[in-house]
């Protein structure tokens, strides 16, 4: 969770209107409402929200090179959710956008969707260019999504996994053949420039006195060719992998600290 909400406050750097624009209008919703169990008959509205956020004409001048307006789409229905209308139908999804446009999600997995004329003029002159449409979105459980017109923004690397993780305690007995070695996995989801990634690794060795501090050995990076999925919605997954062997590592509380790694050259 904690990566999605870094990438969020980056992109309210890239797109000012994220940041500043509070002229917020809601484009239009696709719900219904249910009762749940002990709510004393209260409804609970489930379903999509279409969303517009943008600065207000002649209120608000934006700076920056993204001050367009943002266009959003949000569900909380708890299981994956499928909406697709043709353009006869009144529950059409329209965009704020002109068609014919292909928009962005800024959020993993950074998929396109191309708009399709909604008929309705863009410019209220009954003339072309016409409003887009979105003729159907998936959403997975509370998913979300900011559309905005095609464009590259790669995002900022992220470590996406850590083996053995967080807080896990390895158990060594006297007299192992490797008591005072761990492997270790690091995974990305930009690729890095592995010398990089080794440079920017430094160790914390709490112990008991006894034994000096870790060795980092010869890395393995590649690429990761079957990565799982993310464990929380809109996160990134894993694309580059760094792992090693780090020997004289002795009894006690190991932190490891990664500093700023650059990407690769490639990316």
């Amino acid at each position: 969770m904690r990566c999605v909400f870094s990438h969020f406050n980056y992109l309210q750097t890239v797109y000012n209107a994220l940041q500043d624009g509070i002229n917020l209008v809601q484009r239009g919703n696709w719900t219904h409402f249910i009762q749940r169990p002990g709510s004393n008959e209260t409804q609970t509205e489930m379903g999509l929200w279409s969303i517009t956020c943008a600065s207000i004409p002649n209120v608000q001048t934006l700076s920056g090179n993204h001050t367009n307006q943002m266009w959003m789409l949000f569900s909380n229905e708890n299981s994956t959710t499928t909406w697709a209308f043709d353009c006869t139908s009144p529950d059409w999804i329209p965009s704020p956008y002109p068609a014919p446009v292909t928009v962005r999600n800024l959020f993993s997995p950074y998929e396109t969707y191309m708009l399709q004329d909604l008929l309705s003029s863009y410019n209220n002159d009954s003339k072309a260019p016409f409003f887009g449409r979105l003729p159907a979105v998936t959403l997975d459980l509370f998913d979300f999504k900011a559309l905005v017109p095609e464009t590259k923004l790669a995002p900022l690397p992220t470590i996406t996994k850590f083996l053995h993780g967080h807080n896990a305690r390895i158990q060594a007995e006297s007299g192992d053949a490797n008591a005072t070695s761990l492997d270790i996995t690091l995974e990305f989801n930009v690729p890095m420039d592995c010398a990089s990634v080794t440079a920017a690794i430094s160790f914390n060795m709490s112990s008991s006195g006894h034994g000096g501090s870790p060795s980092i050995g010869t890395p393995k990076c590649g690429n990761v060719t079957n990565p799982g999925p993310a464990s929380v919605t809109n996160a990134d997954i894993s694309q580059f992998s760094w792992s090693t062997t780090l020997t004289n590592v002795s009894d006690g509380i190991l932190t490891i600290t990664v500093t700023n790694p650059t990407e690769s050259a490639q990316e």
